[in-house]
């Protein structure tokens, strides 16, 4: 460690709460104003300071880098997802940062053999569906939310993060032209689920806290804001939204650390009102599912 590296004292503040005649003073909510100049300039110091002193230990971080790499697959195909006459997957490059989305054709409706990578061969009518690192091109912060393909096969809705923020933009790739629909959403979160009308796309928004609060739909290509669709006003509960894996339902969950509740509505009748299948009870969780017995659903 060098000797003449020193640690930066944060200065103290005289912030004073009081909450149901407790008083308490915190010297460093000062710290919370993250666009403050001041506490930016912190933050820095610290790092600097980290840096310096853990200096020596660059030669060992690197070889632990290395060996860890040189285990790791860089040029590798993740588990493939079978859907509707297509294998999904994604693909990692050596020297690639990020993912590249892709699926293929299913030739044979009765063959369940999912593609295998060969680096020396194609494979045979892959259509790259998303490159992250060209999304990423140019920005320092990049990361993924959705990605995910109506169910027609024909259009990709993803989100993605440039800022480091966790707020996402949302966009639509027309997957037959390559072309983006000028339908764009700021401010989302990571997820979404299309429903079965591959043209209305559900989605959750965070509030002040980062807590998804407020479940959203958006009718693709209509020119038209997204509409609320639910809302959650209890801040002990978080908000998701997902489709049946029939595909015939979406839920709106709300759960909590000890408490859920599910409502649903008909995924090829979106704008139908939400039904809940049991008002939430104290310490009672539970969840919901819908799927055909018996029979192949998928193609």
């Amino acid at each position: 460690m060098s000797q003449s590296a020193q640690p930066p004292v944060a200065k103290r503040g005289n912030h004073r709460r009081e909450h149901h005649g407790d008083v308490f003073i915190d010297p460093y909510e000062w710290l919370r104003a993250k666009d403050n100049p001041e506490v930016i300039a912190h933050l820095e110091a610290e790092n600097a300071y980290t840096d310096a002193a853990t200096a020596h230990l660059e030669p060992l971080r690197q070889k632990i880098f290395d060996e860890i790499k040189a285990r790791t697959k860089e040029t590798d195909l993740s588990v493939p997802m079978r859907r509707n006459g297509w294998w999904y997957y994604a693909r990692s490059f050596e020297g690639k940062q990020y993912a590249v989305h892709c699926r293929c054709p299913i030739g044979d409706p009765d063959d369940w053999t999912p593609p295998e990578l060969d680096e020396g061969a194609e494979i045979p009518g892959e259509q790259v569906l998303l490159d992250e690192n060209v999304e990423a091109d140019g920005h320092e912060y990049f990361s993924l939310g959705a990605a995910t393909v109506s169910l027609d096969g024909n259009v990709l809705a993803y989100s993605v993060d440039v800022k480091g923020d966790e707020r996402y933009t949302l966009k639509f790739k027309d997957l037959r032209t390559g072309e983006l629909y000028d339908d764009t959403v700021i401010g989302i979160g990571a997820g979404g689920t299309w429903a079965a009308d591959s043209r209305t796309f559900y989605y959750t928004t965070v509030d002040d806290a980062w807590r998804p609060d407020t479940v959203w739909r958006h009718r693709l290509a209509a020119g038209l804001p997204s509409e609320k669709v639910y809302h959650e006003p209890d801040e002990r509960f978080w908000v998701a939204i997902g489709r049946s894996r029939s595909d015939k339902f979406l839920f709106v969950a709300s759960g909590s650390a000890v408490t859920t509740e599910v409502r649903y509505v008909d995924a090829h009748d979106p704008t139908a009102e939400l039904t809940t299948v049991w008002e939430r009870r104290d310490l009672v969780e539970y969840s919901v599912e819908h799927a055909v017995i018996g029979v192949r659903t998928a193609s």
